[in-house]
C-alpha cells in the first residue's frame, strides 16, 4: 500500500512536499518472526525462506524491496550492489523498533491495514455470519469483529493472544523513543 493523497489550495511550499511510499520489505529466512509483525503491522513483506543470498538480491531489485536481514554478508553484498538493506538482531521488539527508527513504521496494528501473517495478502473485514463454522463456537460467541485472508481463507480476530501483541509492540515503542532520543 502507498501513501498518496492531494493537495489543494496548499501554498507551493506544501504542494512541493513529495509524499513517501511506504517501504516494502524482503525478509531472509532468519528472520521469519519479524516478516509475519511486518505483515501484522500493514508492509507488504516477502519472507525469503530457504532463498540464496542471489535470488534475495534479484528480487530487491526487481521490486525496489528493502532487504531485512541479520546476516552480515548478505548485507554487505547488498550494499556495495546499492540496494537498502538494513541488519537487525533476531529480537523481535529490537528490530522493529530499528525499523520504526529508520523507516518510520508505525508500531501500531490496525487490522484494517494488516496483511495475512502466513501468505502477505491484505485482509478483509468480514461479517460475523460469514465466518460461523469457520472459527471454533466459543470464538464465534465472544467476538465481533472478524478479518480475513481472501487467499488462503485464514480467519482473524483480536483474541486472547492480542496482550502479548500489544506487549511486544509496547516494548518496541520504548525502544524507539530510546532510539530517537539518543539521535538528538
Amino acid at each position: 500500500m502507498s501513501k498518496e493523497g492531494a493537495v489543494s489550495g496548499a501554498s507551493s511550499a506544501a504542494a512541493s512536499i513529495k509524499l513517501r511510499r511506504e517501504p516494502r520489505f524482503i525478509v531472509d529466512s532468519m528472520l521469519g518472526s519479524l516478516a509475519r509483525w511486518l505483515r501484522m503491522l500493514g508492509y507488504d513483506t516477502i519472507y525469503a525462506k530457504g532463498w540464496h543470498d542471489s535470488r534475495i538480491i534479484e528480487e530487491a531489485v526487481a521490486t525496489g524491496r528493502v532487504i531485512i536481514t541479520r546476516d552480515k554478508g548478505l548485507y554487505r553484498r547488498a550494499l556495495r550492489r546499492g540496494i537498502e538493506a538494513v541488519l537487525v538482531s533476531d529480537n523481535v521488539a529490537e528490530a522493529l523498533a530499528k525499523l520504526g527508527a529508520v523507516y518510520g513504521i508505525e508500531l501500531v496494528i490496525d487490522p484494517d491495514r494488516s496483511r495475512c501473517p502466513l501468505c502477505n495478502t491484505p485482509l478483509q473485514r468480514v461479517e460475523k455470519l460469514s465466518i460461523r463454522g469457520r472459527v471454533p463456537p466459543r470464538v464465534y460467541e465472544s467476538y465481533d469483529e472478524f478479518w480475513i485472508c481472501p487467499r488462503c481463507g485464514q480467519v482473524y480476530w483480536r483474541g486472547g493472544h492480542w496482550r502479548g501483541i500489544e506487549e511486544t509492540l509496547e516494548e518496541a515503542r520504548r525502544l524507539l523513543s530510546r532510539f530517537q532520543r539518543r539521535r538528538r
